[in-house]
């Protein structure tokens, strides 16, 4: 069984990626991970970490989908959370119906220094590097970012996958993604 969480950056992908480990044992990878260690110990396979979610997801997914294949082939529960694509994620979940899971998490309903405010208000998490950024920096960003998120919530409409919006009520949203995925997931 693999989980694909998605979504725009600062939307609780990881700190929900987390909870599963310790609430459902389910392993993950934060596809950030990934993404850093291409940008930095293989540059020729050139991709840009600043580039936005679009096309960090295009460059990732072919390396995503073959590890996903091969963790399916190998019955490995496993969680990928990051730069995801929702119809990437539909034509696998497409390949194997009973063993792919995802939602998606954005933010299209808060203005952008709503969502400043909110980063550095809770800030410290694992992964905080909006703390590097001015704020200026970062309110260009988060207008990347919630822009993203109309596209991915209008791909999960068209595409019939699960979106949460964490625009408002940031924490009882996580929880409901995670009562969602435990709803879906059963073991075998």
């Amino acid at each position: 069984m693999l989980l694909f969480i998605g979504g725009a950056a600062r939307t609780g992908k990881g700190m929900l990626a987390r909870r599963l480990l310790a609430e459902m044992q389910l392993p993950y990878l934060s596809l950030d991970v990934l993404k850093m260690g291409l940008a930095r110990g293989v540059p020729e396979y050139a991709i840009d970490p600043n580039a936005g979610g679009i096309q960090v997801a295009h460059r990732l997914w072919p390396l995503v989908h073959e590890m996903s294949v091969s963790l399916l082939y190998d019955q490995m529960d496993y969680v990928f959370e990051g730069e995801l694509l929702p119809q990437d994620v539909a034509a696998l979940r497409s390949a194997y119906p009973t063993q792919v899971f995802a939602c998606f998490l954005g933010y299209s309903a808060i203005t952008p220094t709503q969502k400043l405010q909110e980063i550095r208000t809770h800030g410290g998490q694992p992964n905080d590097w909006p703390q590097e950024y001015t704020d200026a920096a970062l309110l260009a960003v988060i207008h990347r970012e919630i822009a993203f998120s109309r596209y991915v919530q209008a791909e999960c409409t068209r595409l019939g996958l699960r979106y949460f919006d964490s625009s408002q009520h940031f924490m009882p949203v996580l929880d409901d993604v995670v009562a969602y995925v435990h709803s879906q997931i059963v073991f075998v």
